[in-house]
């Protein structure tokens, strides 16, 4: 391989690994993002209110928390806190839980991503004595 196509081959690479980051901006959040706590033991949901997420623009989440059996949690202390991982810093703003809406439902206010790029909501989740954790990934 000459000089000439090893540069078009990595420009065609780096130009491919640039993809899912530009498809991920902007992006829909209409299912809702799952994960299960650690320890185990809850099945933990989260979906946007604003569509298409957004840069720079408050917005709230509906937290939806089920215990192994599919039964709703309606008793749970929820913390959320958040950041960008590669960048090093934390979410710009605090959010809160404001309200339970029944059926295992929570509403979360005060989220605001301020760049693109990855970003994590973490979850601190207090029920029953135990403390369970969970992370979800999102790119913009």
């Amino acid at each position: 391989m000459n000089l000439s196509e090893y540069l078009r081959l990595t420009v065609i690479i780096a130009s491919l690994a640039l993809v899912p980051a530009t498809v991920a901006r902007g992006a829909t959040v209409d299912e809702p993002l799952t994960a299960v706590s650690q320890p185990a033991g809850l099945r933990v949901s989260m979906v946007s209110e604003l569509q298409p997420l957004a840069i720079n623009q408050m917005h709230s989440w509906v937290i939806s928390l089920h215990n192994a059996q599919g039964e709703p949690i309606n008793d749970a202390v929820i913390q959320v806190d958040g950041g960008m991982p590669l960048h090093n810093h934390g979410l710009a703003t605090s959010p809160q839980v404001t309200g339970r809406l029944g059926e295992g439902r929570y509403h979360l206010q005060g989220v605001r991503f301020h760049m693109n790029g990855d970003w994590e909501l973490r979850l601190q989740i207090q029920h029953d004595s135990v403390t369970y954790r969970t992370t979800f990934n999102l790119t913009l």
